[in-house]
């Protein structure tokens, strides 16, 4: 697959040493089978002691070496597992943060846990056993050069092994493909779970919920068991065919040799070589699961890498925006396309404006703000920032202009300034500067008083289980001097006074007020009005589509007098 290709391409050094090893190994494979028929043909007929010493010798030398490339050819492939973690880790979890076409991506991480299992399926006995199987021709050819037969058995016992491996395949594609999609859903299941047990033993909902994990392992451990069954199914009768063979070969090289037509010491090596030829293809169908996970893990990846695009893609650097925002007929749908989300939404905004989007509970205002700040890409329409639709915007440089606000405060692990900054001091940024402007953002935010008074304040750890607990209202403070760190040119807040007392919503008051007067351009989503009533412009949204838009004054007469309309109740006329 194409997103594998690059990564390959630089593991292909270690891939053809390790072929290369293969060859020798398979080579000193021999050794032993050669030494067995020297010493029935040689050693023993004539008591030659002297021949067993040397010969002794160079069997030790030879089976030395093929131990030593053995564990080189796994160090090897260890390291091109490492080498492909190194090139693709980083861009498969990039990737996995970016916006994706809608509904076409896998969920990221599952991703990241089916390259664990490429990775590690790339330095197990599965692949070294891919790397013996196209030398199997060598016992086949020396088998020949014995007696015709005996390569004729050779022949026959690969051709049912493969036939086997092959059978196994087909027969349990959908039942691993099934199991691994069950164990994943279960394992989303039970981290959510975890996220939430606060509330799940608030309301009373622990028995039920592991009650309903239970099934959901249940489901995904049936299908698991049926493929590990249906596997030892064909394992036991691969390991039947492949014993059978052997004892099989030894027969007949004792038939031959009473003929006369081989020696003694081939009747032994007869059965090694089949023995030794049948071993990797055995070995191949015991590890066929792995196998089909590690192409499974394949697929998965590169179906990320066709939902979000070419990362190397130069964009060219456009200057920083100056806050003019506007939206044309933009359409979103939902993931799966069963619904529209927002329907031919328009709206404009000038740098020091305040717009404030309102609406009944699903009428699209948070997918909205998701489409203005960048997080999801229209299905169709354009969304543009000075001019310049958002996806012609390097992604990052974009988020660095734009200040952004969720309804879930969503602060990450780590310190309280880490958030706060946008975790800037990881990119290797000045640290006293982004220190000072984490104070600046707090300060503007009206919790820099709140956080001196954390444990470690601006230190403090938060975001993570087993850390410092913030109430909403705090969160939510910090959340906002997150988005606005770095003196945003875009500022959008949905639901920003949600979880607020006054003293917070004087606070937010007084951003809002600071970030419009530093010629920011402000998108508020609100239901309760106190945060709206410096907005200069209102847009209400009902059904995904713009119902009203236009001055905060002339949008509130007409709802006041559509209001005051639906409360008359007409007479009727007498007969």
């Amino acid at each position: 697959p194409e997103a594998l290709q690059a990564p390959l391409r630089a593991c292909r050094r270690h891939l053809l040493l390790a072929a290369g090893f293969s060859a020798l190994i398979n080579v000193l494979y021999l050794a032993p089978t050669i030494y067995m028929m020297q010493v029935y043909d040689r050693v023993v007929p004539t008591g030659g002691l002297l021949t067993l010493y040397w010969m002794t010798l160079i069997v030790a030398g030879a089976i030395g070496v093929l131990a030593i490339l053995d564990a080189v050819r796994v160090r090897l492939m260890m390291r091109a597992s490492l080498r492909l973690d190194r090139l693709l880790a980083s861009e498969i979890l990039d990737r996995s943060l970016r916006p994706m076409r809608r509904g076409s991506g896998p969920p990221g991480d599952q991703v990241m846990r089916q390259f664990d299992t490429l990775r590690q399926a790339m330095s197990g006995p599965a692949t070294l056993a891919m790397f013996d199987v196209p030398w199997t021709p060598i016992y086949l050819i020396v088998a020949f050069l014995i007696h015709p037969l005996l390569g004729v058995l050779v022949i026959v016992a690969a051709g049912i092994l493969v036939s086997l491996a092959f059978s196994n395949e087909r027969q349990n594609k959908r039942t691993a493909a099934r199991a691994q999609g069950s164990m994943a859903a279960a394992y989303a299941s039970q981290e959510a779970n975890f996220r939430e047990a606060e509330i799940v033993r608030a309301l009373g909902m622990r028995e039920a919920l592991v009650t309903r994990h239970g099934t959901e392992r249940q489901v995904g451990f049936i299908a698991t068991f049926e493929l590990q069954f249906s596997g030892s199914r064909y394992n036991a009768l691969v390991k039947f065919v492949r014993m059978f063979m052997q004892s099989l070969a030894l027969g007949a090289g004792a038939w031959l040799a009473v003929q006369g037509e081989i020696s003694v010491g081939a009747i032994i090596a007869a059965s090694v070589l089949l023995s030794r030829a049948l071993q990797p293809i055995e070995q191949l169908v015991t590890c066929w699961p792995q196998l089909t996970q590690a192409r499974q893990a394949i697929q998965t990846v590169q179906s990320l890498f066709d939902a979000t695009g070419d990362s190397s893609e130069h964009r060219t650097s456009l200057p920083s925006p100056e806050g003019h925002l506007k939206l044309e007929r933009v359409v979103v749908h939902s993931p799966d396309r069963s619904a529209t989300l927002l329907k031919a939404v328009s709206l404009s905004l000038s740098p020091g404006e305040l717009l404030g989007i309102v609406g009944p509970s699903g009428a699209g205002k948070t997918t909205l703000a998701r489409v203005l700040c960048g997080a999801i890409t229209p299905d169709s329409g354009e969304a543009r920032l000075d001019g310049a639709d958002l996806t012609q915007w390097d992604s990052d440089k974009l988020a660095a202009c734009i200040g952004y606000l969720p309804q879930a405060s969503s602060l990450l692990p780590g310190t309280v300034a880490e958030n706060i900054s946008r975790f800037a001091v990881r990119d290797g940024a000045n640290s006293q500067l982004i220190d000072a402007e984490v104070v600046r953002a707090a300060k503007m935010a009206g919790v820099h008083e709140t956080i001196l008074r954390l444990s470690k304040g601006y230190d403090t750890c938060v975001g993570a289980s087993g850390r410092h607990t913030l109430s909403a209202g705090q969160e939510q403070r910090i959340a906002l001097a997150r988005a606005l760190y770095g003196d945003p040119r875009l500022l959008i807040l949905d639901e920003p006074n949600s979880a607020l007392d006054a003293e917070g919503e004087e606070a937010l008051a007084r951003a809002l007020a600071a970030a419009r007067l530093g010629g920011a351009a402000v998108v508020v989503v609100a239901h309760r009005s106190s945060a709206l009533s410096s907005a200069d412009k209102l847009v209400v949204l009902a059904d995904g589509a713009v119902a009203l838009s236009g001055s905060r004054k002339d949008v509130l007469e007409e709802l006041t007098r559509r209001t005051s309309q639906s409360t008359v109740v007409p007479l009727k006329e007498r007969a």
